[in-house]
This record gives C-alpha cells, sequence and structure tokens, in this order.
C-alpha cells in the first residue's frame, strides 16, 4: 500500500472506532505534530486521544476531499466533523491537512495542521464537562 492507501486505511478505521484495525496501522513510536507543536509520541497517545474523541462525538468521523502521494508520504485534506455528546460542548466542525509519512506499511509520522483554536475550545469545553 501507499501512503494514501495506508492513511485512509486508517481513516476508515477511525471513522468506525475501530481501535484494534487502527492501532495495526500506526508506529509504535508514532510521532504526531499539531500545528506545529509535538502532540502525540506513540500509539497508545493516539489510541488514548482517539477514544476521547469519540466519547465526547460518538458519531464523530472524518471526511477525506483530496489525497496526494509523493513517496512515502502522503498529503490529505479532510473535515472532521461529531455531534457533541456532552451539554455545553459545541458540536465539532474542523477542516485540516495532515502530511503523513508511511515506514515499513504503517504510519510513523504525521503533522496535523487545522484551526487550532476551534478544536481547542471544543476540548476544552468537552474537559469541563467530563463526567
Amino acid at each position: 500500500m501507499d501512503a494514501a492507501e495506508v492513511w485512509l486505511a486508517y481513516n476508515s478505521a477511525e471513522n468506525v472506532g475501530d481501535f484494534e484495525s487502527m492501532g495495526a496501522l500506526v508506529a509504535a513510536d508514532l510521532d504526531v505534530a499539531v500545528n506545529g507543536q509535538p502532540a502525540v509520541a506513540s500509539a497508545q497517545d493516539d489510541l488514548d486521544a482517539m477514544q476521547e474523541l469519540r466519547d465526547v462525538y460518538p458519531d464523530y468521523r472524518r471526511q477525506v476531499d483530496e489525497t496526494l502521494v509523493v513517496g512515502d508520504r502522503a498529503v490529505v485534506r479532510w473535515r472532521m466533523s461529531g455531534t457533541s455528546s456532552r451539554s455545553g460542548v459545541p458540536d465539532l466542525d474542523v477542516a485540516g491537512c495532515s502530511i503523513v509519512t508511511v515506514a515499513n506499511g504503517v504510519l510513523s509520522s504525521a503533522y496535523l495542521y487545522y484551526d487550532g483554536a476551534t478544536l481547542d475550545a471544543v476540548l476544552e469545553a468537552a474537559a469541563k464537562e467530563r463526567p
């Protein structure tokens, strides 16, 4: 599979909450930066973040709008959406772009760029409403 195919398989698993398949598609030492800042340093960090996101947004979905492949990298333009399960937490609607690298058939690094203020505000509100 090329880099886009690996990312699209990961995204498909993410959209249905298939954490086992997601984990099989990322390196144990996955390195993710969000808007230039370190955000995820392992497959476990990625799993924890995704479980929290799906807890707040049970119908979470990331729609892929476009992919480009360059060697072992893919550039993916996407939009995240979801309906909040918590009162006081706004629904999710964030557009962004990911640049991912694949090594040995799994995602090894990712750089995500999106309106961080929007998603940060949503996640902050979710943390305050945590049961």
